[in-house]
């Protein structure tokens, strides 16, 4: 069972958020590392702020992200029962884990967004990971 702590989450949810409002794929090196990191996520996620600082398109969208997260934190949650029994920080980390190994992240980040789009709430993300 994986557990994430309060701004582990927020981290990588910011960053999966700041990964879809990229206008360009990143560089191939740091594709490489995202993929890297998603092949060991649990013990990673960490590294997730240096990755987003190393940009500056992706640093400002991961500071707009974080800041939204950050209001979003202080909003009561609803929980959801989900059909699948499965815990969310598990979902959040198959999530996390399909954009950041796939061959393009920022791409994979859009086009899961997309798929959610007839759930546009306060936070998209949010529902996308089943936590709110």
């Amino acid at each position: 069972m994986v557990f994430f702590n309060p701004q582990q989450e927020d981290n990588l949810t910011a960053f999966i958020t700041a990964l879809s409002r990229q206008e360009s794929s990143l560089p191939a090196g740091l594709q490489a590392q995202l993929h890297s990191i998603g092949q060991n996520l649990e013990n990673r996620v960490v590294e997730l702020p240096t990755i987003a600082a190393s940009l500056p398109e992706l640093n400002k969208a991961y500071k707009v992200a974080m800041a939204e997260e950050r209001v979003h934190s202080h909003e009561e949650k609803a929980t959801l029962v989900s059909a699948t029994e499965k815990d969310p920080d598990t979902e959040l980390l198959e999530h996390a884990i399909r954009i950041l190994t796939a061959p393009d992240p920022v791409k994979a980040a859009q086009q899961d967004l997309s798929q959610v789009s007839g759930l546009v709430a306060s936070n998209p993300l949010k529902r996308l990971f089943r936590m709110g």
